[in-house]
């Protein structure tokens, strides 16, 4: 049973509110709901723009292992959603793939290092914790090396390994048409069942 709750522009949040009394996976955005990325002069179409933090969110499980995985939703998959043209100039929409992700919290828990370009969730996605299409064996935040932290945990009482950042940078230069454009990235928590 999957509840969605939407967020417009750059973010969706997914939650899994309740699979049984004893198992809950939870993910809770912290940021706010929409990132805007405004490319208005020569400098910033050519070096791009970087947002720190741009996306936070808290994660909660209870009882159960989890998977947490992310990518774009558009229209057109692959693509941003035109919102309006400025302009005839230029080779059409922007690829999802601009916008390169980082995600990162204290412990190092992401599988994920350094940025990496987003993909679109009908094609591919990013594992950000476990391996959303296996069973993946148990990694306590507690353990030496706890990359891939999937046990049941709370942000609560261990912010370092259940609190997510996500920064983001786009570097679109010159090759598309002028306009308003739009997507939606999808942040995906359920059991690993």
């Amino acid at each position: 049973m999957h509840t969605i709750r939407k967020l417009i522009l750059l973010l969706f949040l997914c939650q899994i509110p309740h699979l049984s009394n004893a198992q809950t996976v939870n993910i809770d955005l912290v940021s706010a709901n929409n990132v805007d990325f405004r490319f208005d002069s020569f400098y910033k179409l050519t070096n791009g723009i970087f947002i720190a933090n741009a996306i936070m969110f808290n994660v909660e499980a209870v009882g159960t292992q989890w998977d947490l995985y992310m990518g774009s939703s558009t229209t057109i998959p692959g693509v941003w959603d035109n919102v309006q043209y400025y302009g005839s100039s230029g080779n059409g929409a922007p690829s999802v793939g601009i916008v390169q992700t980082r995600v990162h919290n204290l412990s190092g828990t992401p599988l994920i290092s350094g940025f990496v370009p987003l993909q679109d969730i009908t094609t591919s996605t990013l594992d950000i914790i476990g391996n959303h299409n296996a069973i993946d064996a148990p990694i306590n935040c507690s353990d030496p090396s706890p990359t891939g932290t999937n046990t049941p945990g709370s942000y609560l009482a261990d912010p370092q390994c259940y609190q997510f950042r996500v920064d983001l940078r786009i570097v679109p230069g010159y090759n598309y048409r002028p306009g308003l454009y739009s997507l939606q990235i999808d942040f995906i928590i359920a059991p690993d069942l």
